[in-house]
């Protein structure tokens, strides 16, 4: 096996080098160039890869998919600052495609562009949501800058929609991490003290709540109800000290009346943001959702960037 992987190494060499000839000696096709590209990806010879891919897009000036593929060799060969000069160059003539972005976003982390790693990377989930990878990472750059409640809601974009098909959560570990780390800050991230981003998720926005001893939980951001809503399970896990007022009715989507309690809780946490004597209402069924008794404490505004929408809340 190992004489075939050298003899394999040794091919690709030789037909790079092959191809690497002046022009004025051998002018080679474009099929030339792409055997050899596959040839040295074979043997994982990123160097080869680039200067074959080089060579493309000479013969092919404004192909973006070569400038991409030149780009993620370099990236390969922790060449990033050079990887970033073809990624910008393929999106500025048009290119939009997931790969491209993604590592776009790592290339730019990698260069300790923090801020424009998050955002690409929003970007690029835009476009290919179920990308794990590109999820972890933006999880890793929130934290990174601090924004733990945001990176939660990131989780909560993927995590929540799964559990309600039946399947574990696949960033429960991160949680872990992120929860841990706001035990010991009390709760209150130092960057999202003033302003908290949420990514929107489908048709809603999840915002971290958290309540008692309980960690935070999504609750729906819903402009549209008039009361915090919570399940009584919630109540129950958190251990939250909620004061009874009276029993009452609520009607669910579908019309169906259902029997529920309206509550005073005496402290929640809305990401960093601490509320006293919410007035909530608690059924068995109830979804978890922030409605006005909530939001009315708050500016909320909503923003598209880049066809990336978010909803941004800070105290009024």
């Amino acid at each position: 096996m190992a004489r075939i992987a050298l003899w394999c190494r040794l091919s690709a060499l030789v037909l790079f080098f092959s191809l690497a000839q002046p022009a004025s000696a051998v002018e080679y096709t474009t099929q030339d160039y792409l055997k050899a590209v596959n040839t040295c990806a074979q043997v994982r010879d990123y160097a080869c890869e680039e200067k074959n891919y080089r060579q493309l897009l000479r013969l092919h000036p404004n192909d973006t998919t070569y400038m991409f593929h030149i780009g993620r060799v370099l990236a390969d060969q922790d060449k990033h600052k050079d990887a970033i000069e073809y990624f910008e160059k393929a999106i500025s003539l048009g290119e939009g495609a997931w790969n491209l972005f993604g590592y776009y976003a790592a290339s730019l982390a990698a260069v300790g562009r923090t801020d424009d790693a998050i955002d690409w990377s929003y970007k690029t989930l835009s476009v290919m949501p179920k990308l794990y990878d590109t999820r972890t990472n933006l999880i890793k750059y929130l934290v990174l800058k601090k924004r733990y409640y945001e990176a939660i809601s990131v989780i909560d974009e993927f995590d929540v929609p799964a559990q309600a098909k039946g399947d574990p959560p696949y960033f429960g570990g991160q949680r872990i991490a992120i929860e841990s780390t706001l035990d010991r800050l009390g709760l209150v991230s130092p960057v999202e003290a003033k302003t908290m981003r949420l990514p929107k998720a489908d048709r809603f926005f999840f915002v971290p709540v958290t309540t008692g001893i309980g960690k935070p939980m999504p609750f729906i951001l819903d402009t549209g109800a008039s009361s915090m809503m919570v399940s009584d399970e919630f109540l129950q896990r958190s251990d939250a000290h909620a004061k009874f007022v009276k029993n009452i009715v609520i009607r669910n989507a579908d019309g169906h009346a259902s029997p529920a309690r309206e509550i005073i809780i005496d402290s929640i946490f809305v990401g960093s943001f601490e509320l006293k004597n919410v007035q909530a209402v608690s059924c068995q069924s109830c979804v978890l959702l922030l409605g006005q008794t909530v939001i009315s404490h708050f500016n909320v505004a909503t923003s598209k960037v880049q066809g990336v929408e978010f909803a941004t809340l800070s105290l009024r």
